[in-house]
């Protein structure tokens, strides 16, 4: 099932989907940010760090911060840690750095760190590794990402759908190819992008209605699936993909945009697992575990994904037309 998700950016780009910032889209880290170290068992991990590279797009900013205790909010501008020299490097086959892209941070944003050169963009099943020494105790954090290869949107069964009809939509997609793995895993986001309220699909002006978890109109513009694997698609003689996607995860009647994410393993680890954090599970809090962080030094994430978009526009039923 799709669940809403915070849209909080007036300047939503309308020319397509963009979910690079998927801590402040997903909430990847805000929950895991609200603890100590002592409390999650990652000794000496008193760090958080975020930042997801999208292949074939410019290379991302750094977040970095202190955890909060156990028993205080998480607040990024508070926990914020300045003076660090971070930088991502390119790796070749053996490893080795090809070249060393070295970040500043933002004379805005304490513990915002950018790229000095933000004309490089994340190469395809390019391997990066993320450096990062502390100031005053001299701490390291690293972790790796290798970046999936990009692939396309080859067609749709349709552009124009009536809402919950049994004409479902059907998309064709090349394959991704991840690394170090034959099967690819997706997360798909829906946006709406001319949203309003007198146009919220039957569901979701219910969920709006009885105030749902979190929900409110801006949550329900933009939706995430959980992910998608082999069992939710097919794999065409072609070598190439099909999705159907469920009617669940459109909010408004009108056009919407369908962003496609093929995730890295650091992504698919750190998501799937952080969605039992959050309540993903029937697990009692001391059997919960961990998340699946795969770096070194600190929480949070450091991975990569690549996207595809198709636009549908949906239609109300007759009888609400």
């Amino acid at each position: 099932m799709f669940r809403s998700v915070s849209s909080s950016d007036a300047t939503r780009c309308r020319r397509r989907l963009r979910i690079g910032r998927w801590w402040a889209v997903l909430g990847l880290c805000a929950g895991l940010a609200s603890c100590d170290s002592a409390e999650t068992g990652t000794p000496g991990a008193d760090y958080v760090v975020e930042s997801i590279l999208v292949s074939g797009e410019i290379l991302p900013p750094v977040r970095l911060s202190r955890t909060a205790a156990i028993n205080s909010a998480y607040d990024f501008g508070r926990l914020a840690v300045a003076d660090a020299e971070v930088s991502i490097a390119l790796l070749g086959t053996a490893g080795a750095a090809r070249s060393t892209i070295a970040y500043a941070e933002s004379p805005d944003s304490a513990g915002v760190y950018l790229p000095a050169d933000t004309s490089l963009t994340a190469l395809p099943l390019g391997t990066y590794r993320l450096s990062i020494r502390l100031p005053a105790t001299g701490e390291t954090i690293t972790a790796t990402t290798t970046v999936p290869d990009t692939f396309t949107v080859i067609a749709g069964t349709r552009q124009t759908a009536v809402y919950q009809s049994t004409e479902q939509l059907e998309l064709t997609m090349t394959r991704s190819r991840p690394a170090a793995r034959s099967e690819t895993y997706f997360i798909v986001i829906t946006e709406a992008l001319d949203p309003d309220p007198d146009r919220l699909t039957p569901i979701a002006a219910d969920i709006l209605e009885n105030e749902v978890g979190d929900a409110d109109f801006e949550s329900l513009v933009v939706s995430a699936s959980p992910i998608f694997n082999e069992e939710n698609y097919d794999v065409n003689p072609d070598g190439s993909l099909s999705v159907r996607y469920p009617w669940i995860g459109i909010n408004f009647y009108g056009l919407n945009r369908i962003g496609i994410n093929a995730l890295d393993d650091n992504a698919y680890d750190f998501f799937r697992s952080q969605s039992v954090q959050q309540g993903g599970s029937t697990l009692s809090p001391g059997e919960i575990p961990n998340p699946l962080e795969n770096i070194d030094g600190a929480h949070g994430i450091f991975g990569s994904y690549a996207q595809a978009f198709y636009d549908l526009l949906v239609l109300p039923p007759a009888d609400r037309q």
